[in-house]
């Protein structure tokens, strides 16, 4: 065996060296693996308001949370003071700083053990990519890595992989989620102070925890803040006011605002196509926000004695659809009043806040404000029965204007029109207005759609009332402004529904000006209520039956506001009407949406034409009419003939129709109409034959009996009814009765005094 020479070990020495340097360059020189940078278990979604303060975070790893800077952009401040701070010759070493190095060797061989690791920026991502243990041949590899990061990446690359792991107390990762965690605010909003004092809990984030250890943190910071002027970042003057400035920090509680909205949004993410997302900028309003929900607190403890429990409320701006403001419910974490139900996302029947649509297909169909409607008791036959309508106040109110009965919400005028037009074409337009909740058939809700019995959401609500606000067109409500991916690009927000026309738009300029008249709402609800603002609002109340809904939604031409007010579980209100539950709510929660901004004007009356008309008849007032009013029209439509109703005499001519609501207000008519004209038949008006009759049993008895209307022969003064029980029941002028509600087939007959045989005879049903 021969003899290993000096100069032999040499020669091995340097071939294993040379073998240990063409490795370790081949290490370096190789690509590095692709899922080495993966950003899917970096990222956890923060929710922000459109200020960018956080509202709410769902981690996005077990160990804590983690938030890439958005769009890979490092703010100035955040990279001048984690560069003073942890590698101040960062943009020019390959990876490893060979002066650092040294001077830790000189350090830990002195010490005998390892207390200085001249970690630069590489080396402490490397630590983060691939985890190795504190030792000698740990730092040889993290070293590796080091060059081998820098070689492949541009500096800034290796600077934003560094700043979107680095740990930062409290189980935070990366300096956009310590940000809004330390500070409510994104990085690129940061303080040099602020920056300074995260840039010094890098190297000991839990010895210089601000919640814990406030003083070490403090010290962290100014030691950062005289490095950067040591390098050049900040003058003395400006690391003096940054040491003096007060850093803000927010209650160490986790964020979880405005949890209605965020909670639907969470649950939606795979529908929006944002189920990658790491940051999704949502469209509210902070101040606005705030001021909703305090508002909403407030006006339900004045609601409390009338068994008002709970209130939801959204706010838009009208020009983008954007939603401003989102409450849900009073107190999200209230599970006795199930706090944690969306009232704005929750179907519940909208009451009379349908009827705009409605009025305004009228308008497009020929009817004008001054079309009179009657408003008297009706009886209309529907596949499930027949449908007696009442209004709120349970009155009748004769020949109404379709402006007086759409702004003082009479239900039986409304169901007249919804009657004429067909409940098809109002469930066709109520649809097209973005009420996707309406799917059931025409014939299930029959002419009932107009008064509300079907299920919608406040929202659907104030969308298609933004709709009426832009002149008849709907488009996408916008909650979510902006999203971001792991990668920091932008994702695509799809829109709900793609914009289109529902209603004309010169229609909806004269229904929303009958909507924003103070004094057509005033005969219904008085001149001071709660729908009368400082400025001129179209808006409209609706109340759901047996009261457990109170509505009230409405627009100016910058915002729109729908407010929800009643109990989750369903438990009625006491003596609450639409004016005076949600009136108040939205009254308030409108000031506060159009706080700061100058209301332009709703309508453009030069759009019509005008017209002297009788307020009775609705027709062009005659020298005979006692009274006579202004109306608007639209071009062509105004009336052409004068009012028949007021004669030359001074009496009155109602007409059959209205004869019995004349005599009932003491009211003077002509005896033509109390009786049948020539060629009209003496007979049954109602109940007509065939008619049924279905008896609810949380009405009143008295709201439910039959009505009897009969059309008297000329001349007659007294008649008589026969009931199928034997009653004899006389009639006289003007030939009108009730009867009780008694289930079962009933016949009834009209008999002339001393007759022979009947005069009519009618046959109906209650069930």
């Amino acid at each position: 065996m021969k003899r290993l020479t000096l100069r032999g070990a040499l020669r091995a020495v340097a071939v294993v060296a040379a073998l240990g340097v063409v490795g370790c360059a081949a290490f370096v020189a190789w690509p590095l693996p692709g899922t080495l940078l993966s950003r899917e278990a970096l990222s956890s979604l923060v929710l922000t308001d459109r200020t960018g303060h956080a509202l709410r975070e769902v981690l996005s790893r077990e160990d804590g949370r983690s938030v890439g800077l958005p769009g890979g952009r490092i703010p100035p401040r955040v990279r001048q003071a984690f560069i003073a701070a942890e590698d101040q010759r960062f943009t020019w070493h390959p990876g490893v700083d060979v002066v650092a190095v040294a001077r830790a060797a000189r350090d830990n061989v002195s010490a005998g053990r390892i207390v200085s690791g001249a970690s630069t920026i590489p080396q402490q991502l490397a630590r983060r990519l691939v985890p190795r243990e504190r030792s000698w041949w740990g730092k040889a590899g993290e070293a590796l890595w080091a060059l081998r990061l820098t070689a492949h990446l541009p500096k800034e690359q290796v600077l934003l992989e560094y700043l979107d792991r680095v740990p930062l107390g409290n189980s935070t990762f990366g300096v956009e989620a310590a940000a809004q965690r330390y500070f409510g605010r994104p990085a690129e909003r940061l303080s040099a102070g602020q920056a300074a004092l995260l840039a010094g809990m890098a190297r000991s984030p839990a010895r210089r925890d601000p919640y814990r250890r406030p003083e070490m943190a403090m010290a962290g910071m100014r030691d950062v803040l005289s490095r950067m002027v040591e390098e050049g970042f900040l003058t003395k003057e400006e690391a003096k006011a940054a040491e003096e400035t007060p850093l803000d920090l927010v209650p160490p509680e986790r964020v979880f605002e405005v949890p209605h909205l965020t909670t639907a949004l969470l649950q939606r993410l795979p529908e929006l196509g944002l189920d990658r997302a790491s940051r999704i900028e949502t469209t509210i309003d902070p101040a606005l926000q705030a001021a909703v929900e305090k508002a909403i607190t407030e006006e339900l403890r004045g609601l409390a004695h009338r068994r008002v429990g709970e209130a939801a409320a959204i706010v838009l701006d009208n020009a983008t659809g954007e939603v401003l403001a989102y409450v849900g419910s009073s107190d999200f974490l209230d599970e006795e009043k199930g706090g944690q139900n969306d009232g704005v996302r929750s179907l519940r029947q909208p009451g009379s806040a349908l009827k705009p649509f409605a009025y305004g297909l009228a308008l497009s169909k020929g009817f004008t404000p001054s079309s009179v409607l009657a408003d008297v008791e009706v009886h209309l036959a529907t596949p499930g029965g027949a449908y007696v309508p009442k209004n709120y106040d349970r009155r009748v109110h004769g020949p109404v204007r379709l402006r007086a009965a759409l702004a003082s919400s009479y239900n039986i005028p409304a169901v007249r029109v919804a009657d004429a037009l067909g409940p098809e074409q109002v469930l066709r337009v109520l649809r097209e207005a973005g009420f996707q909740s309406l799917t059931e058939s025409a014939s299930h809700y029959g002419v009932g759609i107009v008064l509300g019995n079907g299920d919608v959401t406040l929202r659907e609500l104030a969308r298609a009332y933004r709709g009426l606000a832009r002149g008849g067109v709907v488009g996408p409500l916008r909650e979510v402004r902006a999203a971001f991916g792991p990668d920091g690009k932008a994702l695509r927000i799809p829109q709900e529904l793609e914009e289109h026309r529902f209603l004309a738009a010169r229609p909806v300029e004269l229904l929303t000006d009958v909507l924003a008249d103070e004094a057509a709402r005033a005969p219904a609800f008085g001149l001071d209520n709660a729908l009368r603002l400082p400025f001129r609002v179209a808006a409209k109340t609706g109340t759901s039956r047996a009261h457990v809904d109170n509505w009230a939604a409405g627009f100016t031409r910058e915002r729109t506001v729908a407010v929800w007010v009643g109990n989750f579980d369903g438990t009625p209100m006491r003596g609450v009407s639409g004016i005076t539950g949600a009136g108040p709510v939205f009254a308030r929660v409108m000031s506060l949406a159009m706080r700061g901004l100058r209301a332009a004007p709703l309508v453009d009356r030069s759009h019509f034409e005008s017209a002297e008309i009788c307020p009775l008849s609705g027709e062009r007032a005659s020298p005979n009419c006692p009274g006579a009013m202004k109306e608007v029209y639209l071009p062509g439509t105004a009336p052409r003939h004068e009012c028949k109703m007021h004669r030359s005499d001074g009496a009155l001519d109602v007409g059959p129709a209205y004869l019995a609501w004349a005599q009932a207000e003491g009211l003077t008519s002509t005896s033509v109409s109390a009786e049948g004209g020539p060629g009209m038949e003496p007979g049954f008006i109602l109940p007509a034959n065939g008619d049924e009759f279905l008896v609810e049993p949380e009405l009143p008895e008295s709201a439910q009996a039959v009505p009897v209307r009969v059309m008297a022969p000329r001349g007659a003064k007294l008649l008589e009814l026969r009931t199928d029980d034997g009653r004899r029941i006389e009639l006289r002028p003007p030939f009108v009765t009730r009867l009780p509600a008694v289930e079962g087939e009933r016949r009834l007959e009209l008999w002339a005094p001393g007759g022979s045989e009947p005069l009519a005879v009618t046959r109906y049903r209650v069930r």
